[in-house]
């Protein structure tokens, strides 16, 4: 054993199981029509949602997110983190979002327990 923990050492330590980071498979555009960002998954104990568009999207665990009903990410960078020590049950529900600007890109990103299912595990390029 190394004299030192890796960073995937510590946190399979912290949660007491492997994890691993992917984008969602759900990656897309969203627009003025509510869309889908990530399915409910219960090994999912984080995630980030980022804005990247011009326009403000909203996002929120429920399929009638809007303005009013929802979690506002600013244009450009605005952001959304989850994680399940802080925001629960929530982390691993269903999430939609809905912008008020066609062809909005929304990035998401996600940390899951388990085994890979998709086949799009990464980490990240330096």
């Amino acid at each position: 054993m190394p004299p030192y923990e890796t960073l995937s050492t510590l946190i399979e330590r912290l949660l007491g199981v492997p994890t691993r980071t992917t984008r969602s498979p759900t990656t897309f555009q969203i627009g003025v029509a509510v869309g889908q960002i990530m399915r409910q998954n219960p090994n999912r104990v984080g995630a980030v949602i980022v804005n990247a568009s011009a326009n403000t999207v909203y996002v929120a665990p429920f399929n009638t997110v809007a303005p009013t009903r929802g979690i506002r990410l600013g244009p450009s960078g605005g952001t959304l983190a989850l994680v399940w020590f802080e925001d629960f049950h929530s982390v691993g529900w269903e999430w939609f979002a809905v912008a008020d600007g066609a062809a909005s890109d929304v990035y998401v990103q996600e940390v899951l327990t388990g085994p890979s299912l998709t086949g799009e595990d990464h980490a990240p390029s330096v």
